[in-house]
């Protein structure tokens, strides 16, 4: 993750320095590569570093700092010219590499690269050296064991029934998320709250819509090692059902007529945060974590870029057709479509996703090739 703060530095810079269209659309490749790197190396380490009852905790402070950001963007962004904000955001990526230069490799990737005097210390870093490892450690050195005795091709491991099993899993869930309609619910918050009778101002908001991310995270932390995976993506996915409805059901009256929504401004902002409050229990965080858990030490970076890739095309694709949609269809017919995608993935998720919570990695690569059922 190191080598990432490299390209983030090359991409602000451009979008500091830039003279046109073409510098600005460089820069933000560029910071968007690196972006979508940490977004599969970050949940992967926090997975690999964590003990498998915290692991969910552990493994959502990577969402919970993506909502941070959220809001630190919609706070100070309002409120300071664009050049500052870039030099703003040139910094933090310093400060980052300045920190994890002082963090260990995970004990699991030090060992599968034969270097088990060096996963031994890291472990003693990790956990503190009056911490007894000896178990990890085992079951750590099993793993990496049975993965080198079954060592293959990459494509043959790719091929593997449970390696698939995982991936269209991971791919699944990916889906749903940003078919959810999240980026269109963040990137055009202003337009949305520009359309809503007697509401807020867009800026106070999406500020507000900030502050509901970071919240929802932050009770998230307490909640997913005791009530698992699986029933907050269902808990998460009915209420976004919800309140994506209500937003719906607003935008179809709105575009009716106007008149008959001037009271119901608050209407918007509540189904909004409804809706951002639930996303962030669930439908945010996990599939992140869950593409972190699921794959085979093996395969596990080619198998999360893939997920990882398919999340961010997905993105693109949402927040590249719903203006589009919503100019020819209307805001009440976009949202409605984001509802039934939930409420079709609800259903998927309850017959088809395993739960990952207080299990091994062995576990979870046995649960997924059938061996517990």
């Amino acid at each position: 993750m190191m080598l990432m703060v490299i390209p983030f530095e090359i991409g602000w810079s451009l979008i500091i320095l830039a003279q046109n269209k073409i510098m600005i659309l460089i820069a933000r490749f560029i910071t968007g590569m690196a972006g979508g790197a940490f977004c599969i190396c970050a949940p992967m380490y926090c997975t690999e570093i964590s003990q498998k009852e915290v692991r969910g905790i552990i493994g959502s402070f990577f969402q919970l700092l993506i909502t941070t950001g959220v809001l630190f963007s919609y706070v100070v962004g309002a409120f300071i010219k664009t050049f500052t904000f870039s030099m703003i955001c040139a910094i933090i990526p310093l400060i980052f590499g300045l920190i994890f230069f002082f963090c260990p490799d995970s004990p699991r990737y030090l060992i599968a690269k034969g270097k088990t005097e060096a996963a031994q210390k890291s472990m003693e870093w990790l956990r503190g050296k009056d911490y007894d490892a000896s178990g990890e450690m085992n079951e750590m050195k099993v793993d990496d064991a049975k993965n080198k005795e079954n060592k293959v091709s990459v494509g043959k491991a790719l091929c593997r029934k449970t390696t698939l099993k995982a991936l269209g899993l991971s791919i699944s869930l990916m889906v749903l998320q940003q078919f959810s309609g999240i980026n269109a619910v963040i990137f055009y918050s202003t337009y949305i709250f520009k359309s809503c009778a007697g509401g807020l101002s867009p800026e106070i908001g999406t500020i507000i819509i900030g502050i509901m991310l970071v919240l929802a995270t932050v009770v998230l932390l307490f909640v997913i090692d005791i009530l698992g995976r699986v029933p907050l993506l269902l808990i998460s996915g009915i209420c976004q059902v919800l309140s994506l409805a209500l937003l719906s059901v607003y935008f179809f009256m709105m575009e009716s007529d106007e008149d008959s929504v001037k009271s119901l401004g608050w209407l918007p902002l509540l189904s909004l945060c409804l809706y951002i409050l639930l996303f962030s229990v669930g439908f945010g965080p996990i599939p992140w974590l869950f593409m972190a858990e699921i794959f085979p030490e093996d395969i596990k970076s080619i198998a999360g870029s893939l997920s990882g890739t398919t999340n961010w095309s997905c993105a693109f694709i949402v927040t590249q057709i719903f203006p589009i949609l919503k100019d020819d269809i209307g805001g009440g017919s976009c949202f409605a479509i984001f509802a039934g995608i939930l409420a079709v993935g609800s259903v998927y998720i309850y017959f088809c996703v395993p739960e990952t919570k207080g299990k091994t990695f062995a576990e979870i690569q046995a649960e997924l090739a059938g061996e517990n059922k």
